[in-house]
């Protein structure tokens, strides 16, 4: 029994483009055989955005997975996000990230409801067949709205001030603890955790 090999190779860029069937025949003068087997490139990730890069407002990562001419979504296709310390996630409400994943346009929404400063960073979209796997990376880089000032006086302003009396003016400063994470600067202290309001009050002498 000899054994007898035929080598075809693939040219990688037009093996990630198409997709094809590619069939070997075997002939002799006693009959022939063929073994057919299917050419499917791994898929292409690419990630888009929508929404407002804000705290506190919405918005979502879009994992966009394209298969070859032809391809299909089939079972083996697994579609995984990786956030910014490496952790792999599906649902994880307790950070405000909700993964919602579309089988008809192979599209893997990571919706963030709603942004927090914690959720800085990259996130990776990995899309695995049989074929391979391809990734994508997008950084997330938050503006964070501004705190908001109010300035109270006491005695209020409906008092008469005379020589030897005392003002009191309190800036009160709040920031809304569901998207900050982290204290705000006050005359270089922070305020509590979660962004709780802090204030700060100036005496005067009149």
């Amino acid at each position: 029994l000899s054994t007898y090999e035929n080598v075809l190779t693939i040219n990688a860029a037009v093996s990630n483009i198409y997709r094809h069937t590619y069939t070997c025949t075997v002939v002799n003068v006693l009959g022939s055989d063929s073994k057919a087997v299917l050419a499917s490139p791994p898929p292409r990730v690419t990630i888009s955005t929508t929404g407002t890069l804000t705290a506190g407002k919405l918005f979502s990562f879009i994992c966009t997975v394209t298969l070859a001419d032809g391809g299909s979504l089939t079972e083996d296709l697994i579609v995984q996000w990786v956030t910014p310390v490496g952790i792999n996630i599906n649902t994880d409400s307790d950070i405000g990230i909700l993964i919602t994943n579309s089988t008809v346009t192979y599209n893997s929404t990571l919706n963030f409801t709603p942004l927090r400063t914690s959720h800085g960073g990259q996130y990776t979209c990995n899309a695995t067949t049989t074929a391979g796997n391809d990734t994508a990376t997008e950084t997330l880089t938050l503006q964070i709205p501004p705190p908001t000032l109010a300035i109270t006086r006491d005695p209020d302003a409906s008092v008469t001030l005379h020589p030897g009396d005392f003002l009191a003016l309190t800036c009160t400063i709040l920031i809304d603890p569901a998207v900050v994470d982290s204290g705000i600067e006050v005359n270089g202290s922070l305020s509590g955790p979660g962004g709780r309001p802090r204030s700060t009050t100036m005496r005067f002498s009149a």
